[in-house]
This record gives structure tokens, sequence and C-alpha cells, in this order.
């Protein structure tokens, strides 16, 4: 059966998921897109706005492998941006579709358990692409080509901060999943270190971090992600023996979160708050760090607001990646098959061209250690 460019978007209603709805559509005439959401009701609307017959909806619920089967069946590749605890669900309901798949990765744990699943992609014939969004997604690749470029690996640091340039008034906003940060906040982080995968404690680690114009300093604190649970993996042989990763926040903002949570504030609760208003225009930069034995390469991922699209530079630079990968699998480009991370199965000059047709920048600096 051929399924080139018919795409399902898992969550399709979402912030990041309405941006890959967007990508895939722009990208090429002859995309298809299925927006599949458990808020039906929302995905026919949305699907609506396109006026175009490259896009339906559909109802889906991330809890039952076996419905999602059926809505994923005769489609090309399943890019999921619903919440990394139902990954495994969309995964093997991926497979039972005999479809490709893409997540926005599965918070170091889940990541680690869709690992498992790597035999039964590879005897299928299909491809698995765990953590294809910014980061993780973009940091993987920019740290595949910063090791491409040295004889060997001593370290991979990676931190993210961004910037909101838009004057607001005062208030307690999200920068982006509600669910994400608490988590983020009050999980167990984890790091490679010394060769070996350890925890650390929750919110520390605190870092200041100078980022180039207009993002600038920030505060950054070490968080659960999903770099960690695959770059150790995959770089391991080339001598890397310490691996972490840190976000910038607002200390006050941290603050306040882990107050309310000792509150009795619940997930739900922060979901409740009122987003942010006005025009979006804020800017976010991810970093990778790798030290050789002789020389340190930095990468750096620019990314702005898309306000065509209403998109934050956080929805932007991580809802085209998954696009880009998706179409890159359904085209042939990206060939391998089983479960695999970004520094693994994504080709790095085609995609940082992607990633520039876009509005992103990929900058690479060299230093002697």
């Amino acid at each position: 059966m051929k399924r080139d460019r018919n795409f399902v978007v898992l969550g399709g209603v979402g912030a990041i998921g309405r941006v890959v709805v967007r990508d895939l559509f722009e990208s090429h005439p002859r995309n298809r897109i299925l927006i599949a959401d458990y808020n039906e009701a929302g995905a026919r609307a949305y699907a609506r706005t396109f006026r175009s017959r490259r896009v339906n909806a559909a109802v889906a619920d991330a809890r039952n492998p076996g419905q999602l089967a059926k809505v994923f069946r005769g489609r090309a590749v399943v890019i999921n941006c619903a919440q990394h605890g139902f990954n495994l669900n969309v995964m093997r309901a991926a497979l039972a579709a005999r479809a490709h798949y893409v997540d926005l990765g599965g918070l170091f744990s889940w990541t680690r358990k869709q690992l498992k699943l790597n035999g039964r992609f590879r005897r299928a014939g299909l491809t698995a692409i765990l953590g294809g969004g910014c980061s993780p997604g973009i940091t993987n690749v920019m740290t595949r080509a910063a090791v491409d470029k040295l004889c060997c690996v001593k370290s991979v640091r990676i931190r993210v901060g961004g910037r909101d340039l838009t004057v607001r008034p005062a208030g307690f906003f999200f920068p982006y999943s509600a669910k994400t940060i608490v988590e983020e906040f009050t999980l167990t982080p984890w790091v490679f270190a010394r060769g070996t995968f350890r925890e650390v404690k929750p919110r520390t680690g605190w870092e200041r971090v100078k980022f180039p114009r207009p993002v600038g300093v920030q505060w950054a604190v070490c968080t659960r992600h999903s770099e960690v649970a695959t770059i150790p993996l995959s770089f391991g042989r080339r001598g890397l023996t310490f691996c972490d990763f840190k976000v910038g926040f607002d200390r006050r903002f941290v603050r306040e979160v882990i107050q309310r949570l000792k509150d009795g504030w619940t997930v739900r609760d922060f979901m409740k708050l009122p987003a942010p208003r006005g025009k979006v225009n804020d800017y976010e930069i991810s970093r990778v760090t790798v030290r050789g034995d002789r020389k340190t390469i930095t990468v750096d991922c620019h990314a702005k607001a898309n306000r065509r699209w209403h998109a934050s530079a956080g929805d932007i630079d991580t809802g085209c990646p998954p696009s880009i990968l998706a179409q890159m699998i359904a085209t042939g480009l990206i060939e391998q098959r089983g479960v695999l991370a970004p520094e693994v199965a994504v080709p790095v000059e085609p995609f940082f061209r992607e990633l520039r047709k876009r509005g992103m920048k990929v900058v690479m600096k060299e230093n002697q250690s």
C-alpha cells in the first residue's frame, strides 16, 4: 500500500499539534493530514479552517490502543503530540496499523521503556523516532553535528533559554505545558556522570548561562529530560562520560509553582490559569556544548515566534521538527528501521536546511578545550 505523504497528528488541537498540522499543510501540496484528538469538536473546527480536502479530523482516545489503531490504519506516519504518559499506547497502535511513528519525547523514563520496542518495529519494517521536537529533537541532532567533528567526546551539556519580548501586565503564566513543567520541577532528574546514569535532587544545579541576544543571561536548572536517556547510549563508544540537561526559568516562577503545589494545587489547577494575551513575540535558543580532547564545539539553534501562525518560538521549534522528520520518513530520506533517537536516525544537513526554511538558524562555533 502506498502511504506517501499521508499523516495523522494525534493531539492535533493542542498548541504543538496545531503547529505540526500547519507545517505539514504548508510544506507540500500533496500532504494529507488527519487531525486526531479526544476533542472531536475542536479537531473538526480546526480542520475546517484549512478549507481543503487534504485536512480531515477524527476522534481519538490515547488510552485505547485498539481504537487508535483503527484511526491510524492507512497512514504513513503517526505524529504523537499527546502527553508522554500515552507514548507506549500510541506506539503499539502504530505497530498494529503498520505506520511509522514520531513523538515529542518521553521525559527520560518513558523513553527508556519505548526503546524496548526496537525489535518489534525493526521486524515490522517501521521507523519510530523518539523525541522529535526541539529538546529533545533539534538538540540531539546538533549533538550529532558536533560529535561528527571530534575524534572523541568527553561531555555533552544541553541548555535551553528563552525570553518573552512582549510587554505584558504582571501575572503568572506557563511558557508551555503546565503538566510537563510541574513534572520537570518535581520529578528526580537524571544525569550521566562518570559513565553511569544517576539521579540528582530536583531543582538543583542552578547555573548562569549567557545566551546571545535577545535571550541574554538566564538562570538554568537541572530537570528530567529525554536527551540524557539516549545520547550516552549513542555516543558512549566515543568516550562520552558526562551528559546533562538544564532549562532556563525565572527563580521566582519556580518558587511560586512549588509553593502552590505545597498549598494543594494540582496540575488541573495550573491548567486553568489564563494564557497570556496579545501578540506572541518571544525568542528561544537551544544550546549544545560538546567537549572533546582538544576542542569544544558549541551549537545554538535560534527560534522566534511566528505571528502569522499565532505560535510562540517554543511552539515553532517544537512543532516544526516532527513534521520535518515525518516527511523525511514518508519520502524515504530516513530509511533506518527500528526505535531510534534523533541523533542516530536524522541526516544532519538536510534537517538543518529544513529548519532554516522555517526561520530557525543553527550556529556552530569551535574553541580549543
